[in-house]
């Protein structure tokens, strides 16, 4: 995906970059578990980069931040995380979605040029209290504020539950890689500078 690129070109300069497609994104196989599988693949991924002797940094946008969480909270090796647009539970249209907020968004989902989702019916496996107090590193919440998937209430028990959370708003941004489009340098930016 062109944003994804558009983040790993931002940090490669500093970091190496490995781009993740989960289950039933992009070209990988399978169905979308909506989280309960998921995390094992960004554990999996976080071992390989970390063999190399490398420090991992997680950055995951909407779901991937889910995963994410899950994958920390279980003991990957994750030494910094960034969320962006990451949903804290499975209640993401727990607000009216198909406000302004939604037809700005219009034209980047059509020009994203990526292949359909294919997923299980929704019914994943939340993150607890207990699983959030396990995440013992620093932690990025940014949440753009015209975000019309993830309401604010997410960002919120992130930062309320993650011991080392701090968040970030953008004001006007878009939700998850989406947020390249409306805000792409000040998303770059705010993460270099929290991955140093």
């Amino acid at each position: 995906m062109r944003e994804i690129v558009f983040i790993a070109e931002a940090l490669a300069h500093r970091h190496d970059v490995l781009a993740l497609d989960v289950r039933g994104h992009g070209d990988t196989s399978g169905r979308f578990t909506w989280g309960r599988e998921e995390w094992r693949e960004v554990t999996s991924a976080v071992e390989h980069m970390a063999g190399a002797g490398r420090r991992v940094s997680v950055v995951g946008f909407s779901f991937g931040g889910f995963h994410a969480v899950r994958a920390a909270a279980g003991g990957a090796a994750i030494e910094r995380l960034a969320l962006v647009g990451a949903p804290a539970d499975l209640r993401v249209l727990d607000h009216f979605p198909l406000g302004p907020k939604f037809w700005r968004h219009v034209p980047a989902v059509l020009g994203r040029g990526r292949r359909r989702l294919r997923a299980e019916r929704p019914r994943g496996v939340p993150i607890s209290d207990d699983e959030l107090s396990r995440v013992r590193v620093p932690v990025l919440v940014i949440h753009g504020g015209d975000d019309w998937l993830i309401s604010e209430r997410h960002a919120r028990r992130w930062v309320s539950g993650l011991p080392q959370a701090t968040r970030k708003d953008i004001p006007g941004g878009f939700h998850g890689e989406y947020l390249v489009h409306s805000h792409g340098r000040e998303l770059a930016e705010a993460l270099r500078e929290f991955l140093g």
